[in-house]
């Protein structure tokens, strides 16, 4: 049976976003809460979240995500009112009620009921704050949201303030809207009357009129700038006087002064946007990096489908690919008619429009761009789980969460990055027994960071752990046939800490539900290696163990440097690339049948492509080839090839299904002159070369 809701087609995106946003501000704070004991701030945020979700499932009549959310409300009232401690027991059943809510939302896309049972939740929850009168009374009162009185310090100095609103009865869940002016009036004091009343509101379909007295020491400037931020409300007045720049109008260019304001007050704004908590940077043990974010920004938002902008990425990739032609066609009539005043016109018109269709370029690509913190900040919820399973104290702090990624590109990181962070806790972080007894502290941390670097994205999964044991690796791939054991004697430390990324090698001595399958680390090489990145490992026995990803900033678009082969062209792509060579036949030297060359005192393995794909033999010989050095993690190697195209921005394409997996091409691309070049796949070289 269909469950039917009372919501369009048209505000069902929007809503679906804002309880989103609040369901990931519940599983930041909350984890912060555990170890922060209560920091107030984060209280009023968590309780805030809960309440927001609660008035707008309630709007569209979704009644067991309302009383689901009601109840933990409740016990986040406890907690704000210091009658209900903080504890792991509270943690945990308040998080199982974030994950029930999440499966709650899928009925309002599905429209079918899920197999989530709410009634023993909501019994946990309650018997949370059964034991205390001051929540039980709370509990009770099932119709009225618990209200914040405000302390006497802060009702010293108090005077009347009336606030009038008007709501667009239009945008989504009004009523909601509603919700959160009445909670900013709270934290500011203390309201002596409202309409419509709070009861009012929580059954209304849509509220378009607000007004209400409060009695607040805030001054006009502060209860202004907390009021503003608040989305789709048409228009505020504080004592008749008219609040610009409010949440629904911020493209006017006056606002209200506003004043420093104390952090208590701060906390009164309300919101979905998950970096309004003034958040540094989420972790399981509570410690937190980076620097603190402000409220909502004023910029207009537009919501859209991302295949709109796939679609625009694809006409900008064309343009490219047109922009790239005029370029070539320019310099052939410039040779062909020198310089006269129709070509300096037609000059200037292809520069003009080059520089156009590089601004757009960059447009849609920022357009593109999501902060890496999407997904950073889903982990220390994933490591406090996974800790508690395997008994062990496990602090995450998170850097750069703000740098910004392609969409594609996050999408592909995400697994890599699970595994990663997998491994470090199962493998890495040792229990907090064995950190004592080597004088460490009992909690261990894992770092995430992120940062841009040369046109390349850099993320690093670090932990203080007892590191990797190359020995260990070895005798594991040895005992799982792997690698023989003389290939094991001959490996350096280096090459040993590379054999974790061996599919089916294991080290755990158990088999749990986090690792010792055998599966993990293969899958984040490959699925890195798909999208021209690369990986490097550094680590430290007793001290830890790094992984950093270097990664392309985009997979629609990429800057690479055309060689030609004989008579193909091939795009290597430069994030690869560390430098060119110029070579001469008789530098080049054989070392056990293998083409070698001296690169500043050290000895630079090459590969011919025209042998790697099986190219016929040249007659004429060449007095001058040229090499392209690409890196693999700490391997590099030299591609002989036989001409520098120079570099060019390439639009990647795929090759079909019909033409299928080639080794050592990843795809392919059209250039300016009509031509189709192969993009090479380094990593696959490598493995064709069998290094």
């Amino acid at each position: 049976m269909n469950m039917v809701f009372d919501i369009s087609e048209d505000e069902l995106p929007i809503f679906l976003a804002e309880v989103d946003e609040h369901l990931q501000v519940l599983d930041d704070v909350l984890i912060r809460l555990e170890t922060e004991h209560g920091e107030p701030e984060l209280v009023q945020t968590v309780f805030r979240s809960a309440h927001t979700i609660k008035g707008m499932t309630g709007m569209i009549g979704h009644l067991r995500m309302t009383d689901l959310t009601h109840a933990l409300e409740s016990v986040l009232d406890g907690v704000r009112k210091n009658s209900i401690q903080i504890s792991t027991e509270l943690i945990n059943v308040c998080l199982a009620t974030v994950d029930a809510l999440r499966e709650l939302r899928e009925e309002v896309v599905t429209a079918q009921p899920s197999v989530i049972e709410t009634t023993d939740l909501i019994l946990a929850l309650k018997n949370l704050f059964a034991e205390t009168p001051e929540s039980g009374k709370t509990a009770a009162k099932n119709e009225t949201p618990p209200t914040t009185q405000p302390s006497p310090a802060a009702l010293a100095g108090a005077r009347g303030i009336r606030v009038q609103a008007k709501i667009d009865t239009h945008s989504m869940a009004s009523a909601a809207r509603a919700f959160q002016l009445l909670m900013v009036l709270q934290e500011a004091g203390d309201i002596r009357e409202m309409q419509p009343t709070q009861e009012q509101i929580e059954l209304a379909s849509s509220v378009g009129d607000f007004s209400a007295v409060v009695e607040s020491a805030w001054s006009l400037e502060q209860l202004g700038a907390a009021l503003a931020k608040i989305s789709g409300v048409d228009e505020i007045l504080i004592d008749g006087q008219l609040l610009t720049n409010t949440g629904s109008n911020s493209s006017r260019e006056e606002s209200a002064p506003v004043s420093p304001e104390p952090a208590e007050n701060l906390s009164a704004v309300a919101g979905p946007n998950p970096t309004e908590y003034g958040r540094r940077v989420t972790d399981v043990g509570g410690r937190r990096g980076g620097e603190a974010y402000g409220g909502r920004s004023s910029d207009l938002t537009v919501r859209t489908n991302v295949e709109r902008l796939d679609s625009l990425m694809n006409l900008v990739g064309e343009l490219i690919t047109d922009r790239n032609h005029l370029h070539q066609i320019r310099s052939r009539l410039a040779m062909e008619s020198g310089l006269n005043g129709n070509f300096e016109q037609f000059s200037e018109t292809v520069t003009h429009l080059g520089r156009i269709t590089d601004q757009l370029q960059e447009e849609v690509m920022r357009i593109r761009m999501l902060p890496i913190g999407n997904i950073l900040n889903k982990f220390p919820r994933m490591v406090r789980d996974m800790s508690q399973k395997v008994g062990k104290v496990i602090d995450v702090v998170i850097h750069g969460e703000d740098v910004e990624m392609d969409r594609s590109m996050i999408e592909e990181i995400n697994d890599p990055l699970i595994h990663l962070i997998r491994n470090s806790v199962d493998h890495g972080i040792e229990t907090p027994q064995v950190r004592l007894a080597a004088g460490k502290p009992e909690r261990g941390t894992i770092t995430l960071t992120a940062r841009h670097e040369q046109g390349r994205i850099i993320i690093t999964v670090e932990d203080d752990g007892g590191g990797i044991d190359g020995e260990k690796l070895r005798q594991s791939a040895v005992q799982k046939g792997l690698i023989t054991a003389e290939e094991a004697a001959s490996l350096t430390d280096e090459q040993s800490i590379d054999l974790m990324f061996l599919a089916g090698l294991s080290t755990a001595k158990k088999v749990t539900d986090i690792s010792g399958r055998g599966v993990g680390l293969d899958i984040v090489s490959t699925n890195i290696q798909r999208v021209n990145g690369s990986i490097q490992v550094e680590t430290r026995l007793g001290q830890g163990t790094r992984f950093q990803i270097m990664l392309p900033l985009t997979l629609a678009i990429v800057p690479s440097l055309l060689v030609r082969v004989q008579e193909s062209t091939f795009a290597i792509p430069l994030v690869m690339i560390s430098e060119t060579l110029r070579l001469e036949p008789a530098g080049i030297k054989q070392v056990s049948g293998n083409p070698v060359t001296v690169l500043r005192g050290s000895v630079l393995s090459l590969i011919s492509l025209a042998d790697i794909f099986r190219f016929s033999k040249a007659d004429e010989f060449k007095k001058h080839l040229f090499a392209v050095v690409v890196h693999s993690g700490k391997q590099r190697i030299g591609l002989i090839v036989d001409a520098l195209l120079g570099e060019e921005e390439v639009v990647v394409k795929p090759l079909g299904a019909f033409i299928g997996d080639i080794p050592g091409v990843s795809s392919a691309a059209i250039l300016g002159n009509g031509q189709v070049a192969l993009i090479v796949d380094i990593f696959g070289l490598f493995k064709l070369a069998g290094i």
